[in-house]
């Protein structure tokens, strides 16, 4: 790593300090009345895998999808480097992004800095589909050696977090966990009933099989340093409409040359007349409609697939597209019809 990203874990860690000792009491006693360590929650917690989820299939910067940059590169690359986001559009200095990741960690990255973190989440429930479905169809799961050079927060860090944290700091996350729990009856995006049901939960040695379909609720990981396909990833989970596509080959040409395992994640799908416009707007169901009209064969239903055909066609062919909107609009709708797929498909 660089002099400057270990001075951001680094600052992040005292930070955290601060506060650790008064989370540590408080995950001890809620552990006390089980008989259970509250260091033995925190490492059992911590070797969830941490996921990094992306559309494959969207152009970078370069005029490359993103597949064919890792297939060429071998490293994932962060929104600064590449121009491509699945979230907000303000990774430049002096942009939103950039002013959320100068406070928080505390000014330790240059502000020429492109070697910035990537952003992904801790798969607490080892979702099929990953720990953060909002922001990419398929991704990539990281090996659990990439968590010491890991900050964490609780929620998303564009809201301002106040709890923020490493691997050895780690106690605010159990605690803010457990405050929701109580308070708000979840354990990110599952119902629970009590403190016992979420303990029991943290520590179930069981993969979950369902998807987890989670937009909104996460413990954000923020991975400081390159990430190496060959020494820091172990799967790719990638959907299966991409299955006998050129992108599905891509997948399966990036495993073998960099000894990932691959995996299919269940096709997530939508009948096009089924999508209304509470959930995301009234813009989303007719954009789904165009795409299943042009990419389709008018089979009345949408994909990952034909989502990113979508998208590589507006940005090569804009004009076919301008009824619906403007650029800016454009990405905001696949954005929002995306997640309208991966939540209810």
């Amino acid at each position: 790593m660089l002099e400057y990203q270990v001075k951001a874990i680094n600052r992040v860690r005292e930070y955290a300090k601060i506060k650790n000792i008064e989370h540590q009491t408080r995950i001890k006693e809620i552990c006390a009345p089980y008989g259970l360590n509250f260091q033995e929650l925190i490492n059992k917690v911590l070797l969830n895998p941490v996921t990094i989820n992306f559309h494959p299939d969207r152009y970078s910067n370069n005029r490359k999808t993103i597949i064919e940059n890792l297939i060429e590169q071998g490293v994932y690359h962060g929104q600064f480097r590449t121009g491509t986001t699945n979230g907000g559009r303000t990774a430049f200095i002096g942009g939103d992004r950039f002013l959320w990741e100068q406070q928080l960690f505390f000014d330790a990255y240059p502000q020429v800095s492109l070697d910035r973190p990537k952003y992904g989440a801790l798969n607490l429930f080892q979702y099929p589909d990953g720990a953060s479905v909002r922001f990419g169809s398929c991704f990539l799961s990281l090996k659990h050696e990439i968590i010491d050079r890991c900050t964490f927060a609780y929620g998303d860090s564009s809201t301002n977090p106040s709890v923020l944290c490493t691997s050895d700091t780690f106690a605010g996350v159990l605690s803010e966990l457990f405050n929701d729990v109580r308070g708000k009856g979840r354990l990110l995006n599952q119902a629970v009933s009590s403190e016992q049901e979420a303990l029991a939960i943290l520590m179930n040695t069981c993969q979950t099989k369902e998807l987890g379909k989670n937009l909104d609720y996460c413990i954000e990981v923020h991975i400081h340093g390159d990430i190496l396909l060959e020494n820091d990833v172990d799967c790719f989970y990638i959907d299966t409409s991409f299955k006998h596509t050129p992108i599905g080959e891509q997948a399966e040409t990036l495993c073998q040359k960099y000894k990932i395992n691959l995996r299919w994640i269940r096709e997530r799908q939508i009948e096009v007349d089924a999508i209304g416009e509470i959930f995301r707007g009234p813009m989303i169901p007719v954009l789904a409609q165009r795409i299943d009209h042009r990419f389709g064969n008018s089979q009345g239903i949408v994909n990952a697939a034909l989502i990113g055909c979508a998208s590589r066609d507006i940005f090569l062919n804009q004009n076919a597209w301008e009824d619906l909107g403007n650029e800016y609009e454009l990405f905001q709708y696949l954005k929002q019809l995306w997640h309208t797929v991966g939540y209810f498909g």
